[in-house]
This record gives C-alpha cells, sequence and structure tokens, in this order.
C-alpha cells in the first residue's frame, strides 16, 4: 500500500470513532504519555496542538506547564516549514494556518537543535517507529533539525501498523505512546 492509500484508510479509521472513544483514547494516551515522560528532565519540550481527529494534547500541554517546563508550539509558515514558539498558557493560541491554533503573537523562535523533546502528530505509525505524516513534510524537516531531542508520538492503537512506507527524507520516532503500550524503537 502507497503512503496516499494508507493515509486514506487511517484517516478513515480515526473519522469512524465515536466522540466518546475519541475522547477515551485520548484522556488514556494522555496519562500514559504522561506518567512515562513527563517526570524526565526534559527543559525544552515541544508540542503540537491537536486538532480534529488528531489526539487531543491540551491536557499533556497543561501539565508540562504546570511543571515548569518550557513548552514549544508550532508556528507554520511557507511551505513545509515552522518555528517552535514558546507560550505560558493555552489562552495564548488562536486559530491560525489551516485552523490549528497557534500563538497570537509570533514571538522568537527557538532552533530545534535547542528542544530536548517533540511531541509528533501522525496519521499512522509502524511499530519499528517509522511515521506517515498528513503529507506537507513538515515535522520531517523539522525533525532532521532536531538532532538533540527526543521524538514521541502519540497514537491511537487502530493507527499502529507493523511499518509504514517511508522514503530517504521520512523522519522516525524514538517512541509511541498509545492507549495500551509505550513501543520503542529499536537499535538497529
Amino acid at each position: 500500500m502507497n503512503k496516499a492509500e494508507l493515509r486514506r484508510e487511517m484517516l478513515l479509521l480515526s473519522e469512524a470513532l465515536s466522540e466518546s472513544e475519541r475522547k477515551k483514547s485520548d484522556s488514556d494516551i494522555s496519562t500514559r504519555f504522561l506518567e512515562g515522560y513527563s517526570k524526565h528532565s526534559f527543559k525544552k519540550v515541544f508540542v503540537y496542538v491537536g486538532v480534529g481527529h488528531e489526539i487531543a494534547t491540551d491536557r499533556i500541554i497543561e501539565s508540562l506547564l504546570a511543571q515548569g517546563k518550557e513548552v514549544y508550539v508550532p508556528l507554520c509558515h511557507g511551505k513545509g516549514q515552522m518555528d517552535a514558539i514558546r507560550i505560558f498558557s493555552l489562552s495564548e493560541l488562536t486559530p491560525g494556518r489551516y485552523g490549528i491554533p497557534e500563538p497570537k503573537s509570533g514571538g522568537r523562535a527557538l532552533p530545534p537543535h535547542e528542544l530536548n523533546l517533540i511531541i509528533v502528530p501522525g496519521v499512522a505509525f509502524g511499530e519499528d517507529c517509522t511515521r506517515l505524516g498528513r503529507g506537507g513534510g513538515y515535522y520531517d524537516r523539522f525533525m532532521a533539525e532536531a538532532k538533540n531531542a527526543l521524538k514521541i508520538a502519540l497514537c491511537r492503537e487502530i493507527n499502529i501498523q507493523r511499518t509504514v512506507p517511508c522514503e530517504l527524507h521520512d523522519e522516525t520516532v524514538d517512541g509511541i505512546v498509545t492507549e495500551l503500550r509505550i513501543i520503542k524503537r529499536k537499535e538497529r
């Protein structure tokens, strides 16, 4: 199956979930992430802001802020480009490009190599920590520059595959958090 076909199939699976199933899944994934990763010494954390059928990240963002972590969210600009902009509260976000909540004012962008942890969205992930995004290349470009950061994906179990189609420019993640488990990338 090619990327476009798998992306379409995975989006249909996500869309078929009821609102209550999505909320339960989001809650379980957030809890598992917070239990597994939030207590680490990560100081600078980049978190996507979940919209639509993506895993909601509000609870994770609020928890990280309450722990005194520096929280950065994406601000998209140009084709496939985004910056990491620090926020101090979810109230600083307003719908921006593609309807994704973004910081109201740009602020200074933190270079990706200064981040310690990146929480990554995706349409599907492989158990081998391969990633299928939405096709814009935003996260592949960003993660390629974030050499020092641990990259952890949030994904519903229904969107986990054995592997997903990859090209040379596609970035993998270091781990995946689902409702049922934490998958860690095996060293090759």
